[in-house]
């Protein structure tokens, strides 16, 4: 099954444009199919063993900052 990740902008399916991986986080960076939006962004994916919401949305942001 194939899921594609949305546009937070105009909600147009996306396209992935760059991919790496760092330690056990992959990072993708997309841009937006619908040519009059273009909006580009990036998304980061990680593991986790459980599911302390507060401790990995405070990785996430730490993730970004590093990316940034």
């Amino acid at each position: 099954m194939v899921i594609t990740m949305k546009c937070p902008k105009c909600g147009s399916k996306t396209i992935v444009t760059k991919i790496f991986h760092k330690k056990t986080r992959t990072f993708r960076y997309r841009k937006c199919k619908n040519n009059k939006c273009g909006y580009k962004f990036k998304s980061v994916e990680m593991t986790a063993t459980d599911w302390n919401y507060k401790a990995i949305v405070k990785k996430i942001k730490t993730i970004m900052d590093e990316v940034e």
